[in-house]
């Protein structure tokens, strides 16, 4: 992975609460863009903002593939508009590692729900949206978003914490996963989410 992978802690009801309770001021924020610039964006884009400002989490169940991806349109422009600059990571992001395409890659022996969670977090994605079989899409096609709750963070750390004599390589493969166990450690200790994001 030759792209940028930051860790930062957000509350401990994961990223979704966070877009939730920013969405007001990202759409105070958002919609004098939108006007300047209104080809810019799908039709349904304020319609959906809108939406999500009146009912909440209710609006995020997406009826079908088209209104997933609209939410994660959302959430793309949100995150690019209110968190992109933002100073809170918690491992360093100034230096790239090349992260294994699967855990198991250093790990062997890690278990499934291991495998899964570091796939979410590094190459799936998490989105927002409630809609069966969805991972997160995001319009440029590089960008990806996920977190881990703290009951998730937990279970992964438990995990990766069994494998510690192996994790002391300095392998780049083994020094990149030792950068997310870090950053699960931080955010075991915080209680809040660990928040990955991909560019």
């Amino acid at each position: 992975m030759g792209t940028r992978v930051q860790y930062q802690l957000v509350g401990a009801g994961g990223f979704r609460e966070c877009f939730l309770a920013d969405i007001n001021r990202f759409s105070e924020e958002f919609f004098p863009i939108m006007e300047e610039w209104p080809d810019d964006f799908p039709k349904m884009f304020k319609e959906k903002v809108l939406d999500n400002i009146e009912r909440g989490a209710a609006a995020l169940i997406a009826s079908n593939i088209e209104e997933a991806e609209l939410i994660d349109e959302i959430v793309f422009e949100y995150w690019d508009l209110l968190h992109n600059d933002r100073n809170e990571y918690i491992s360093s992001p100034m230096k790239y590692y090349h992260y294994p395409d699967a855990l198991s890659d250093v790990l062997p022996d890690c278990s499934n729900c291991a495998s899964d969670y570091y796939q979410m977090l590094l190459f799936k994605g998490r989105t927002v949206a409630e809609c069966p079989d969805y991972s997160f899409k995001s319009p440029d096609g590089v960008f990806r978003l996920s977190w881990l709750c703290p009951h998730e963070i937990i279970e992964l750390k438990t995990e990766l914490d069994s494998f510690e004599g192996i994790l002391n390589g300095d392998e780049d493969a083994v020094i990149a996963v030792n950068l997310l166990q870090r950053a699960l450690t931080e955010a075991e200790q915080s209680g809040g989410s660990l928040l990955v994001t991909i560019a």
